[in-house]
Parts: C-alpha cells; structure tokens; sequence
C-alpha cells in the first residue's frame, strides 16, 4: 500500500497590524500487508507552522519511523493508523534567532475513505500529532532541551493497495 496526505491552513487577519498564520503537515507512508486489514511499513512526514503579528515565528520539523495501519468496516471504508517517529528533526525561528531540535515524535490517524476505483481509497481523516524535542543547537553549540509541539487537525488522504 502507499499511502498520501496532507492538509494546508492559512489565514490573515486585518486589524491595525496585519496577522498572518500558515500551517501544513504532509505524510507519505509505504506499507505491506500483515494480515488481511493489517499493514505495516515506514512513514515520513513534514509540518510547518509559521505566523506574523508584528514578530516573525516559524516552527518545522521532518519526521520518519515504523508506521501501522488497521482497516475495518464495510469495503475497509474506516481505519486507525499511528507513526511512532523515531527520527524527528525540527527548526524554530523567532523574528533573527534560529535553533535546531532533534528528537521524536507520534502521529496518530482516525480515517473514513470510501473505495473508489479497486484499491483506491480517498477519504478524510482526524490527526493527533505530538513531538518531544531533548536536544538543540544554537549556532553549532549543542544543549539538552525539554521543548514541544501538539496539533490536532484535519486531513485529506489518498491509498493505493495491490
């Protein structure tokens, strides 16, 4: 199965000061069948966060690890899926200063996706992403760090099995 995702949030505001905020979080995710409605496989997944009112602040992060996959329902049209990432890397920008975190990640999926050719499923999801971040650099000078981030958010998905 190979599997595609994303969603894109944008948004300003026009007030005395212009506020702006953009938000996106993507995933593709190749899975082989367990057992019937069982899958398993790798995942990589992207987010950004960036938002403006007066000071510039940005958050992103690449993430990758062990992806599983449960589809149940009539013709699999529900699924329960969940990323553990054991790789995550992210930057966090506010107005000049940069750092750079590293850490891990979880993702977790709730998905309707009707059937709409054999093997193709599109549908849409509910998403609960949470990251924890132990270590960050600041211009080359490593440091242990107890940073942060939670999203919950929709997405729309697409699959492919065979």
């Amino acid at each position: 199965m190979l599997e595609l995702g994303g969603t894109y949030l944008s948004d300003t505001l026009a007030v005395s000061t212009d506020k702006k905020s953009t938000a996106y979080f993507y995933n593709l995710g190749a899975l082989f069948s367990v057992q019937k409605n069982l899958w398993a496989g790798w995942n990589y997944s992207g987010i950004s966060h960036s938002k403006e009112d007066g000071s510039s602040e940005s958050f992103s992060a690449s993430d990758t690890g062990p992806y599983i996959k449960w589809q149940f329902g009539r013709n699999e049209l529900y699924s329960l899926s969940a990323a553990y990432n054991i790789y995550s890397k992210a930057q966090y920008a506010l107005d000049d200063a940069n750092e750079k975190w590293s850490g891990t990640s979880f993702w977790l999926q709730w998905a309707v996706s009707p059937e709409f050719k054999e093997g193709l499923h599109i549908g849409a999801s509910l998403n609960y992403y949470a990251a924890s971040y132990i270590e960050k650099t600041i211009d080359s000078v490593e440091s242990s760090a107890t940073n942060s981030k939670t999203w919950i958010f929709p997405m729309l998905h697409l699959t492919k099995q065979w």
